[in-house]
C-alpha cells in the first residue's frame, strides 16, 4: 500500500490540488502558478495517472436527469458479510463512495437514485445479509472553499492563483446555473470524459464530430450549469491521509445552513452536506491518523456551539472513491457497466 515518504512529494500534491480545483486547466497555466516547467507538471501527472494516484472523470449529475437524487445509505450487515456487500456495491454505476467502517459491521455509500421503488433503496433493505438499513436524502452539498473534495489541503493557492488557474477553464459550479441539461447529442462527449476528464479538445472533437471550440463550449456550459461535474478521485493513503471518518451531525434547523458552510470551510473536511434523518448534516473527514483527527473533533468542531451531538463511523476501508474502484489504496477504473 502506499505511503505519503514512498509515493508523492511536496509538487505532486500541489499539482493534484491545482487539478482539485481546475481539473481541465492546461499544463502550462498549471506549471505557470507553481513556478515550474511545463513538462514537468506534464510528466509527474502522467507518472501518478499510470502509477494509479489519480484519475480523472466527468460524469452527469443525477440530480440534472428527472426524478434524480443521491442518498447515503447506511447499512448494518450480518458478521462477515459486509465485505461481500460493499464488493457488490461498489461494481454498480449508480453507486460512490463505498466504505466499510463501524469495526466491520457496516456498509456505507451514495446512491443514485432515479425510481425509489425499484432502485437500490427498494431491494437493499431485503438482503438477507442486512440486519439495519437507513437511508439520507442528500438536500444541499455545501460548497466551501470552492475546493470540494481535496484530500490533503496543505498547500493552499492564493486567491489570485487560483483565479489564473481557472481562468479559460470549466469551473465547478458551487451554485449551479440548472440553465443547461443534457442531451441524447452530448452521449459522445460525456463517453470521452467518463473515461479521462482531461481528454484533449481534438480528442473529444473527433468523438463528437464537432470542432474544437464547440467541443470546448459545450463542456463549459454543462459545466457552469452542474448539468455534468468533473471528479478527482485520488489515493488518499499516498498523500499521507490515513484516517477517514464519517461525521453525523445533530443541529437545530435554524441554524443549520450556517453550521454547513462553516464546517465545509474546515480544510478537514472533504465534503458536508444536509440530509434527511436524525442527524441533519453529514460530513467526510480525512487526516493524516487517529491523534490528528482527535484533535481536529475537540478543537475546531468543539467550537461550533450549534451542534448538539455528532457520531464518528471510522472507515476501515474504501472500495469506491466517487467513480474509481479502490484497490489496495490504489485508484482502478470500474468495469464497464
Amino acid at each position: 500500500m502506499p505511503t505519503e515518504s514512498s509515493t508523492l512529494d511536496a509538487l505532486d500534491r500541489q499539482i493534484l490540488h491545482t487539478l482539485q480545483l481546475a481539473p481541465r486547466a492546461p499544463f502550462a497555466r498549471i506549471a505557470t502558478v507553481l513556478e515550474v516547467s511545463e513538462q514537468t507538471v506534464a510528466r509527474r501527472f502522467q507518472r501518478m495517472r499510470t502509477a494509479r494516484y489519480v484519475r480523472i472523470v466527468a460524469r452527469p449529475e443525477a440530480t440534472h436527469r428527472t426524478g434524480g437524487s443521491y442518498w447515503t445509505l447506511r447499512i448494518g450487515c450480518r458478521p462477515g458479510t459486509a465485505p461481500t456487500l460493499a464488493h457488490a456495491l461498489a461494481q454498480r454505476g449508480d453507486t460512490s463512495w463505498v466504505s466499510i467502517g463501524a469495526g466491520g459491521a457496516e456498509v456505507t455509500c451514495q446512491a443514485e437514485v432515479g425510481d425509489p421503488q425499484s432502485g437500490l433503496l427498494h431491494h437493499l433493505p431485503r438482503a438477507s445479509s442486512v440486519l439495519a438499513f437507513s437511508a439520507h436524502q442528500m438536500l444541499h452539498r455545501f460548497a466551501g472553499r470552492g475546493e470540494a473534495d481535496w484530500v490533503a489541503p496543505d498547500h493552499d493557492l492564493s486567491p489570485a492563483q487560483q483565479a489564473f488557474l481557472r481562468d479559460g477553464t470549466p469551473e465547478q459550479a458551487p451554485h449551479p446555473t440548472g440553465a443547461t441539461q443534457v442531451e441524447d447529442a452530448d452521449r459522445p462527449l460525456l463517453a470521452a470524459l467518463s473515461r479521462d476528464g482531461r481528454s484533449s479538445w481534438a480528442a473529444i472533437a473527433a468523438a463528437t464530430g464537432w470542432s474544437q471550440r464547440q467541443a470546448a463550449h459545450r463542456v463549459n456550459e454543462l459545466t457552469a450549469a452542474g448539468a455534468i461535474y468533473f471528479h478527482v478521485d485520488v489515493a488518499t493513503v499516498a498523500v499521507g491521509m490515513h484516517a477517514v471518518a464519517n461525521l453525523w451531525f445533530t443541529v437545530a434547523p435554524a441554524h443549520l445552513a450556517a453550521t454547513g458552510a462553516r464546517l465545509a470551510d474546515h480544510p478537514q473536511l472533504a465534503f458536508v452536506g444536509a440530509v434527511t434523518g436524525t442527524a441533519n448534516l453529514m460530513a467526510s473527514a480525512i487526516a493524516t491518523d487517529a491523534e490528528a483527527l482527535y484533535h481536529y473533533l475537540t478543537t475546531k468542531v468543539a467550537e461550533i456551539d450549534s451542534i448538539q451531538r455528532v457520531e464518528i463511523v471510522p472507515q476501515m476501508v474504501r472500495l469506491k472513491h466517487s467513480h474509481s474502484l479502490v484497490d489496495n489504496g490504489l485508484i482502478r477504473e470500474p468495469p464497464p457497466q
